[in-house]
């Protein structure tokens, strides 16, 4: 059977997956703050949205004026303002202390299909849960509505260390992991990228790749750090 995939936004990252993210996946995008999450998640909608795609992007953090001046401050995202409330759109969700995980997983049974989702992030997520229990199958749910309205949906999650998600089952629940994080070398960190997780894909687990954000672009290098 032919597994078709979907462009991650980084050329060297689509050669590690042999051509990208799985079709029909969810993916757990984890990691410190500041690792480049949202950047990343942004970087692969906007390959999407150049070829067509259908984009959407769920924040339950910033609202779209901070995600755009986010994408303005790095060359290779200015493009953004050429495919906004086109075929790539942004959705900011404010949730309350009225709020509740199953009135945010239900939104999704209704949703128009998508062809690329993220949703920024999981963390807010939990705290309206009623208990772990609760968000676990929540969150389970979320993922089957997700495969079926969409082709590749990332959920990002803020974790700390080592950890690659909040110790609530988001990695076993989700297809794939890739987890960013810091690496201490030399006089200054760098920024890495590691696939932990990746159903239906043949790659090599744990392998650290540079991973640079700079006022040029946002890439994958082929440096494995070790």
């Amino acid at each position: 059977m032919l597994m078709y995939t979907v462009k991650t936004g980084l050329k060297d990252l689509d050669r590690l997956l042999g051509g990208g993210f799985p079709e029909k996946t969810v993916l757990l995008i984890s990691g410190d703050a500041g690792s480049g999450k949202t950047l990343f998640s942004l970087n692969f909608l906007l390959e999407g949205a150049k070829s067509g795609k259908r984009c959407c992007y769920v924040s339950l953090n910033e609202t779209e004026e901070e995600l755009l001046r986010a994408c303005k401050a790095i060359e290779s995202l200015k493009d953004y303002d050429n495919y906004i409330n086109n075929n790539l759109v942004f959705k900011y969700i404010l949730l309350d202390e009225k709020s509740s995980l199953e009135e945010f997983t239900n939104t999704f049974v209704v949703y128009p299909d998508i062809d690329q989702l993220v949703i920024d992030n999981l963390n807010k997520l939990l705290m309206h849960a009623s208990d772990s229990k609760d968000y676990r199958l929540k969150l389970a749910e979320l993922i089957r509505y997700l495969k079926e309205k969409t082709n590749c949906s990332l959920l990002l999650c803020e974790t700390k260390g080592d950890d690659i998600d909040s110790g609530n089952g988001e990695a076993f629940e989700a297809d794939g992991v890739i987890k960013l994080s810091f690496l201490e070398l030399e006089e200054k960190p760098k920024r890495v990228l590691q696939v932990y997780k990746l159903r239906y894909s043949s790659f090599d687990p744990r392998v650290a790749h540079e991973f640079v954000i700079d006022k040029k672009s946002i890439r994958l290098t082929k440096t494995k750090v070790i």
